[in-house]
């Protein structure tokens, strides 16, 4: 079975040097993180460490 990964790309340069941030997270106790959510990220929002746009 073949994989594809498929890398991020800014919308405004077209630079892979992206980083993604969840802006819901936030500091846990590790033993109480699986109580208050069950791992899913709710939302992602990234940005271009090149030309500093930002999308989610």
């Amino acid at each position: 079975m073949a994989r594809t990964i498929v890398a991020e790309t800014c919308p405004e340069c077209g630079s892979l040097d992206v980083r993604a941030t969840e802006p819901k997270w936030f500091l846990v106790e590790f033993d109480r993180r699986v109580d208050l959510d069950d791992g899913w990220v709710e939302r992602l929002e990234f940005e271009c460490r090149d030309c500093h746009g930002s999308w989610d």
